[in-house]
């Protein structure tokens, strides 16, 4: 019996967006747009927590210019509007952040939080 692959291939594709993963791998100062949050308000995440912290700073910023805009006769529920995906990352960053504590203690106590540079 031949290994799936999709498996693999579908939890990458997942981590690749996800908050933790960009957060995990962070140095203490990164650019904004390097961490996917160009246009947010959000000057700094901590280390702690810190994939559920993205995903809100995710919110927490200018909307996208790419999202097409819904006519009136377009029905709210007709497509996945930008907001659902990063609180559908919160809950699984939620998880992941919580077997990551000790690391992610660890790590600000020693180098502080992750300060947002703006592009």
């Amino acid at each position: 019996m031949k290994p799936c692959l999709t498996w693999p291939l579908l939890l990458a594709s997942l981590l690749s967006g996800c908050g933790s993963y960009h957060t995990l791998r962070s140095d203490d100062v990164m650019s904004a747009s390097d961490l996917r949050l160009k246009g947010t308000y959000c000057g700094a995440i901590p280390r702690v927590y810190g994939g559920v912290v993205w995903d809100a700073c995710q919110l927490y910023g200018e909307p996208p210019t790419d999202t097409p805009s819904k006519t009136p006769d377009t029905p709210a529920n007709a497509t996945i509007g930008p907001q659902v995906l990063p609180v559908l990352d919160m809950a699984l960053s939620g998880v992941v952040d919580t077997l990551a504590l000790p690391y992610t203690v660890y790590r600000q106590n020693r180098d502080g939080s992750i300060e947002l540079r703006k592009d």
